[in-house]
């Protein structure tokens, strides 16, 4: 069970990173032009587009809130995902240009004047800032099992790798080294990038049904505990944004009346949902077991056979 105040904080906390991160991007932009440093400019874009993002998930999460129904009969969970994905896709973009845009400056222009050290007043800022934001999100995502959120948590903590990149560059350039302040807007990108695509793999895997292997091994061996049921057949798990969809065959006696056998599938249900998270579906198939072949061996109808009859 999921305690109030953690939903209260994920209704709340994509909110605050919206406000931090249009903040960040007035205050990173107007340094930067202030202090001619491109690795700031660099990085001010990358809160815009944090802006645009959290946007994104905004949208999303209240999509995802909405309940099922006859269009959608599995809910709208997957939109978390596919936010999730569109979130990192959109900032992976946004780096690949930034690194086209420094490489083209290196090449193309001279040595330009070191930036002035009011950007590293900016930089600190926003450290402290995103850290924040990384913190909050971060706990909420993890305690509702939001994607979006988590996703969204991973971009502040990349935007604070990149401050510290503004910070270096900034020092290093008025030290002697003037074509640092473009290295290190082209080392923020690569760090955005990694980020990226490690949540748009996350994603791709949530909208793909990937086998959840260790959750199914897990209802497996709950249900195999209680009391009535001879074996487990077929167990599959897949996420529906932060939700749980369990579909598991087992077989009882064949004997059964079905009163008890419902009365087995509601304790497998009350099982699975009290020891495990964000279960949001349980769907029980009862198979009848078959007992023992001439051999002694024990046997069962297979899911085929039982489909058949």
């Amino acid at each position: 069970m999921i305690a109030q105040r953690c939903i209260n904080c994920g209704k709340k906390v994509e909110w605050i990173v919206l406000g931090i991160n249009f903040g960040l991007f007035i205050l990173k932009g107007s340094f930067a032009l202030l202090s001619h440093s491109k690795s700031l400019l660099t990085d001010s874009f990358q809160s815009l587009a944090n802006f645009i993002i959290t946007i994104v998930v905004l949208t999303s999460l209240r999509m995802a809130s909405k309940g099922a129904d006859e269009k959608f009969p599995y809910g709208y969970g997957k939109v978390e995902l596919l936010a999730s994905g569109i979130v990192n896709m959109l900032l992976m973009i946004a780096a690949i240009v930034f690194i086209f845009v420094s490489f083209t400056e290196i090449i193309m222009v001279g040595p330009e004047k070191p930036p002035k050290l009011v950007a590293i007043l900016a930089a600190g800022i926003s450290i402290i800032a995103n850290y924040i934001a990384f913190g909050y999100g971060r706990c909420a995502g993890e305690k509702l099992g939001s994607t979006a959120i988590l996703a969204n948590a991973e971009v502040s903590r990349a935007d604070v790798a990149t401050s510290v990149a503004v910070i270096v560059a900034v020092v290093g350039s008025n030290l002697g080294f003037s074509r640092l302040d473009h290295i290190a807007a082209i080392v923020i990108c690569v760090l955005i990038i990694k980020v990226t695509l490690g949540g748009i793999k996350k994603a791709i895997k949530g909208l793909m049904d990937v086998s959840l292997r260790s959750e199914e091994q897990h209802i497996r061996n709950l249900v195999e505990d209680i009391e009535g049921v001879q074996c487990v057949g077929d167990v599959k798990a897949r996420f529906a944004g932060r939700s749980l969809w369990v579909d598991v065959n087992i077989f009882v006696p064949a004997d059964w009346v079905l009163s008890r056998g419902l009365e087995t599938v509601r304790k497998i249900k009350n099982v699975l949902r009290r020891k495990m998270k964000g279960i949001s579906d349980v769907s029980v198939q009862l198979l009848p077991f078959v007992g023992a072949d001439d051999h002694g061996h024990r046997t069962r109808y297979s899911s085929e056979n039982a489909k058949r009859e």
